[in-house]
């Protein structure tokens, strides 16, 4: 993890950016590189997805140290995809200026994510995924990654982001949600139109019943990060101000 990429701009954001299922730091390096040049400062976070030990509240004390890199100015922590469920945990852990739920899963206080996904199918098509002899979640093909997760990106992106994906382990979604309301910070969700992973049509009603927020809607695919930077480091550096 390692904060910067460019001279910090006096009053421009920082940004911890935390990927979601099967997932590193390095999905991140594109849209890193736009915000570092026009000032902000942001980190990557690298779960440990693959640990069946660590939970979510083992997920939020990670970002909660990254978030420390950046220095003491309460950053904007952006949870992509499975990170959802864990970003809202943070603010209990350290000081943070906005959470952005990126076309991200929405727990349900006191729920197990896994008993939401039932209930109100979130998920979009996971028919290319598989489970190893520990019950972590992996894709079974690069082909398949791609046609759902970065079917708009450009193809040596999508090919490079779909080698490095890793297993996810279960735990964070097996466990009741930590949570016993929604921490009262500022909070946004951004939902991706085309999203082949997290059905938008679930997310516009999650993020107004949980959330209590309208989503903001982006063109494009589950992978904004790659597929646009340019796009995506608008909307959040307005989100920011």
């Amino acid at each position: 993890m390692k904060p910067g990429r460019a001279v910090p701009t006096a009053g421009a954001p920082n940004f911890v950016l935390v990927h979601g299922a099967w997932h590193d730091a390095r999905v991140w390096d594109q849209l890193r590189d736009v915000l570092g040049r026009r000032g902000c400062r942001s980190v990557g976070v690298d779960l440990p997805i693959e640990d069946v030990a660590v939970d979510a509240s083992g997920y939020a004390s990670v970002i909660a140290a990254a978030a420390a890199e950046l220095g003491p100015e309460s950053p904007v922590v952006v949870g992509h995809s499975m990170s959802g469920i864990a970003i809202p945990l943070v603010p209990a852990l350290t000081p943070v200026r906005r959470l952005v739920y990126l076309a991200a899963l929405i727990p349900q206080p006191g729920e197990p994510m896994a008993d939401v996904h039932a209930r109100e199918e979130a998920l979009g098509d996971t028919r290319g995924v598989a489970r190893d002899e520990y019950e972590r979640s992996y894709w079974t093909s690069v082909e398949s990654a791609i046609e759902i997760l970065y079917h708009d990106c450009e193809p040596a992106s999508a090919r490079a982001a779909a080698a490095r994906l890793r297993p996810q382990a279960r735990t964070p979604h097996d466990e009741p949600c930590p949570l016993e309301r929604f921490p009262d910070v500022p909070r946004t969700y951004v939902l991706m139109r085309d999203d082949r992973m997290i059905r938008p049509a679930w997310s516009r009603v999650a993020s107004r019943q949980r959330l209590g927020v309208e989503a903001i809607e982006l063109a494009g695919g589950h992978s904004p990060m790659l597929a646009d930077p340019e796009l995506l480091a608008d909307a959040l550096i307005a989100l920011a101000r």
